[in-house]
């Protein structure tokens, strides 16, 4: 694994392009990183920040901190899908959401990512949310990443318009059982990207998308949550998003914007 353990790394992760069409922003702060690692039943920020993560579950579901061969943690989630409930059910809340709004009132430049591994086939059905701020609704800004029927997409949202950048061709899957790092940048108040990864090479497995978009700030509210947009008893995947698989490397990273950009 290689694990981002600074803010630059956050940049240098990004700043790998395949074209000169393609542009990364400058180191900036990271404000959030789980790397797998469970303390006192929360999930730990390795970030130097204090978010720790809440698990909440419901249905018998669990998160977990799994070792990999080379010993360092990864968070499993429930394996397979659940069309009807009840369903194994669990997400995690950081503990506060205010560093994870975007800088500059809601114009800086922000990145976040995930290691990804599928343990089993995606429902054509149910999304898969792994990391989120905010709601998809009118008037509700939100920054969001997901695998629906296994293909990462990124999704950014001032409340009236959005951009939804998915990865590779429409047919395009992550493989079950392989390391993906997934990451999704904000370059610039209009330019959007999503970048694809092999986890343990950092070899480029997909060429970076970038889509632009003429958003106004971006300004979450309420809680953080990966793994699942809510926990509810009575409700299956189709309405909960739970994602199924391993998560790891969970970062969180914003730069406020040069003052005469």
């Amino acid at each position: 694994m290689n694990p981002l353990r600074t803010a630059a790394a956050v940049a240098v992760l990004v700043l790998t392009l395949a074209g000169p069409a393609a542009a990364a922003p400058p180191a900036g702060t990271l404000e959030l990183r789980y790397a797998g690692d469970l303390v006192n039943g929360q999930v730990a920020d390795s970030s130097g920040k204090g978010l720790h993560g809440a698990i909440l579950t419901g249905g018998g579901g669990t998160v977990t901190s799994m070792a990999g061969p080379d010993g360092d943690p990864f968070l499993r989630f429930p394996g397979g899908s659940c069309p009807v409930a009840p369903c194994p059910q669990a997400i995690i809340q950081p503990a506060g959401s205010i560093t994870l709004v975007p800088d500059d009132g809601g114009e800086g430049r922000f990145v976040f990512g995930a290691d990804i591994r599928l343990t089993g086939p995606p429902s054509p059905a149910a999304g898969m949310n792994v990391f989120q701020f905010g709601a998809a609704g009118p008037g509700v800004s939100q920054w969001k990443m997901q695998v629906d029927s296994g293909r990462p997409s990124c999704r950014w949202s001032d409340g009236t318009n959005f951009v939804l950048l998915p990865a590779g061709p429409e047919n395009f899957q992550l493989t079950q059982g392989r390391w993906y790092r997934v990451t999704c940048v904000r370059l610039s108040p209009v330019l959007f990207q999503i970048r694809v990864t092999d986890r343990d090479t950092g070899r480029q497995l997909l060429p970076p998308e970038q889509q632009t978009g003429p958003l106004d700030d971006i300004l979450p509210s309420g809680a953080v949550v990966i793994g699942g947009k809510r926990i509810r008893a009575g409700q299956g995947d189709v309405d909960t998003d739970q994602f199924h698989g391993d998560l790891d490397t969970l970062e969180f990273g914003r730069r406020q914007l040069p003052s005469d950009s």
